[in-house]
C-alpha cells in the first residue's frame, strides 16, 4: 500500500453537468486536508456524493469510486 499524505490541501467540487464524466461546470465547495475531504465525502448517503470530486494538489482529481476506496484504507485516521 503506498502512504498518501492525507493533509495534502484538497478541494472538493461538485459537478453540475448532468452527472458527465466531464470535468465542467463544477462548483467548489470547499477546501481542507484531503483526509478531512475523503472523511466527509465517506459518511454522506450514496445519493448525496454521487457528484463530487476531490482535486488534490499536484493535479489529482479523484472519483467517487476512488475517494471511497481512500476511505476504507486503515491508515486514514
Amino acid at each position: 500500500m503506498q502512504a498518501l499524505d492525507w493533509n495534502a490541501e484538497g478541494t472538493l467540487h461538485e459537478r453540475d453537468d448532468s452527472g458527465s464524466e466531464l470535468q465542467y461546470n463544477f462548483v467548489q465547495l470547499h477546501k481542507g486536508p484531503l483526509g478531512d475531504l475523503v472523511r466527509e465525502v465517506a459518511a454522506m448517503p450514496a445519493d448525496q456524493r454521487a457528484r463530487l470530486v476531490i482535486d488534490v494538489a499536484g493535479g489529482k482529481s479523484l472519483n467517487v469510486a476512488e475517494i471511497m476506496e481512500l476511505a476504507a484504507r486503515p491508515d486514514l485516521a
